[in-house]
């Protein structure tokens, strides 16, 4: 059985909104306004899905979850971390810098659908904010307490 997605609602549970650092380069010594690409060490990937109850459209478990979380979420099938964040980088000042990516707001939830009134099943649903995501940080500079994916590149790469 399957469901249309005008007649469907969706109960959301288990919701896990957090910021996840998915990819970090090697440290490198600068020299004022020199330019680097830098390689890329991958940290964890994943893929937007929905899992569980068939649905004719699942972007729609994708939607919902977005509209719950207040964000935009990335569509069913994108995958992270992106290629786009890879390009050239040159820095204003000479310093010992790492580059990084982030997959703001991966959203893991649970849910329940109901189509027509009629519950149809549960699944679960996966995805992020739409758009890249990165930073670059300097080795032995404290990031601030607002910064934990910037530390957490730092530890790993300084």
């Amino acid at each position: 059985m399957t469901a249309s997605q005008e007649s469907c609602t969706f109960t959301w549970s288990n919701i896990d909104d957090r910021d996840v650092l998915t990819a970090v380069s090697e440290a490198r010594t600068l020299a004022k306004g020199e330019k680097w690409v830098p390689s890329m060490q991958v940290l964890r990937s994943g893929v937007a899905q929905v899992t569980g109850v068939k649905l004719d459209n699942p972007q729609t478990a994708i939607t919902s979850l977005g509209k719950r979380v207040s964000q935009s979420l990335a569509p069913i099938g994108q995958m992270y971390p992106s290629k786009g964040r890879h390009g050239e980088n040159s820095f204003g000042a000479a310093g010992r810098y790492v580059v990084y990516q982030v997959a703001r707001h991966l959203v893991d939830a649970d849910f329940v659908v109901e189509c027509g009134g009629k519950r149809l099943g549960s699944g679960h649903a996966t995805s992020w904010q739409s758009g890249d995501s990165g930073g670059t940080a300097e080795c032995d500079v404290k990031t601030g307490d607002e910064n934990r994916i910037a530390r957490m590149a730092l530890e790993l790469a300084c």
